[in-house]
C-alpha cells in the first residue's frame, strides 16, 4: 500500500505533486483502488435507496413548519443586514419550504456527484467525500429545524433533539444493513442467514429499507404531532423485526 500512502501525501500536498509528479504519479489501477477506498462506492439498488430517503429526511422539517405555521410571522428577521441597511428579511413560506427545499437540491447534487465519481472509477472531491449520503439530511434535520422553532418563538430542547438522533440513527443503522457484509461487526450474525451469502442478502435488505422506513415515520410523526404517539413506537418496533418473516417469505418464493 505504497501507492497509498503517497496518494494521500500528494492530495494534503500539492507542492509534492508537482514536485514529484513523474515518481508518484498515479497508474489507472491504483486510482482505482484510491477510488473504492475513498469513493464510496455502493450498489444501484442502495444508491436509489438512499437517496430517496435521504431527501425525504431533507425535507421533513416542512411538516414542522406546517404545524408551526400560525405561530411564525409572514416576514421572518434573518438577523443579517442587507445592502440598504435594513433586515435581510425572508418570507414565512421560503422559510418554511425554501429553506429544506434548498438541502434537498443540496443532497442530490452530492448523490450525483459520488454515483459519476463510482462510474467512472474515481476519487470525489474533498467536500463531497465529507458530506458523503447523510451529512446533508442531518444538517436539515437540525439547522431547519431549530431556525422554524427560533422563529416561531420556541427554543431547541432536549425532547426536540432526542427523537431526531434517533429517528436518524435509525436511518444510518438501515443504510448500514442494506448490502451489509458478512464480516460487518455490526450485522444479523446468525447460522442461518451466515450459511448462504443469498439469505444473507434478503435479509439484511429488507432490514434495511425496513429500519430506515422507521426511522423516517419517527420523524415524520415527531415534526407533524411535536410528540410520538404510542403507536409510533408500536409501528417502529414491528418494523425492526419485519426483516425476519418477511425474509424467510421471499427465501421461500
Amino acid at each position: 500500500m505504497d501507492f497509498l500512502y503517497f496518494s494521500l501525501k500528494q492530495i494534503y500536498n500539492p507542492a509534492m505533486n508537482t514536485e514529484h509528479k513523474k515518481p508518484y504519479g498515479l497508474t489507472r489501477s491504483q486510482e482505482q483502488e484510491l477510488s473504492r477506498t475513498f469513493g464510496k462506492h455502493v450498489s444501484t439498488p442502495k444508491a436509489v435507496v438512499t437517496l430517496l430517503f435521504s431527501l425525504a429526511a431533507c425535507a421533513s422539517p416542512m411538516l414542522l413548519g406546517v404545524r408551526l405555521w400560525s405561530k411564525i410571522p409572514p416576514i421572518v428577521e434573518t438577523g443579517l443586514i442587507g445592502p440598504g441597511g435594513q433586515d435581510d428579511s425572508l418570507p414565512r413560506a421560503v422559510l418554511v419550504f425554501g429553506i429544506p427545499g434548498l438541502f434537498c437540491i443540496l443532497d442530490l447534487i452530492c448523490h450525483g456527484q459520488l454515483r459519476l465519481h463510482q462510474k467512472t472509477k474515481k476519487i470525489p472531491p474533498t467536500p463531497i467525500r465529507i458530506l458523503g449520503r447523510w451529512c446533508i439530511p442531518i444538517l436539515s434535520v437540525f439547522l431547519s429545524g431549530i431556525w422554524i422553532l427560533h422563529a416561531a418563538g420556541e427554543k431547541m430542547t432536549g425532547s426536540f433533539a432526542v427523537p431526531c438522533f434517533f429517528a436518524l440513527a435509525l436511518l444510518l443503522l438501515g443504510a448500514h444493513f442494506f448490502d451489509c457484509p458478512q464480516d460487518s461487526a455490526v450485522a444479523f450474525h446468525v447460522k442461518s442467514f451466515e450459511s448462504s451469502t443469498e439469505r444473507w442478502n434478503i435479509v439484511h435488505r429488507i432490514a434495511g429499507v425496513c429500519w430506515m422506513l422507521a426511522g423516517y415515520l419517527l420523524l415524520m410523526f415527531f415534526f407533524a404531532l411535536g410528540q410520538l404517539p404510542w403507536y409510533s413506537a408500536v409501528i417502529t418496533v414491528l418494523l425492526l423485526l419485519l426483516h425476519f418473516p418477511a425474509g424467510k417469505y421471499f427465501l421461500h418464493q
